[in-house]
């Protein structure tokens, strides 16, 4: 059986503050688009030194909003989707409305 994943009140917290960041957010967007990239691939794509990225990459890793691999020298880092899901039923909490796979895929192209 597949549960799924809920949050605390502080873990929701701790992701929205993560995703208030609008670079947080684009490397966030970016990582869901493009699924796994290094912190050099990110920092190419970033008018931002490698170590600011890697500080991003790390607020949103204490968030559970991306999760990290590593392979010799490089740090790969993909999007945690089921956090962001559950941040949108979360979310969908706060006024009882229901929130599907579309809903969010909709908001995180809007934003």
């Amino acid at each position: 059986m597949n549960e799924r994943r809920e949050l605390t009140e502080r873990e929701a917290t701790q992701v929205a503050r993560a995703l208030a960041d609008p670079t947080r957010l684009s490397i966030l967007r970016t990582l869901l688009q493009h699924g796994e990239l290094s912190c050099g691939e990110l920092a190419e794509r970033f008018p931002i030194a490698q170590s600011t990225v890697s500080h991003h990459l790390n607020t949103l890793m204490q968030a559970e909003l991306v999760a990290m691999r590593k392979q010799g020298q490089r740090h790969y880092f993909r999007p945690v989707r089921d956090t962001l899901c559950a941040f949108a039923r979360w979310l969908a909490t706060l006024d009882r409305t229901e929130c599907d796979q579309s809903t969010l895929e909709e908001a995180v192209n809007y934003a």
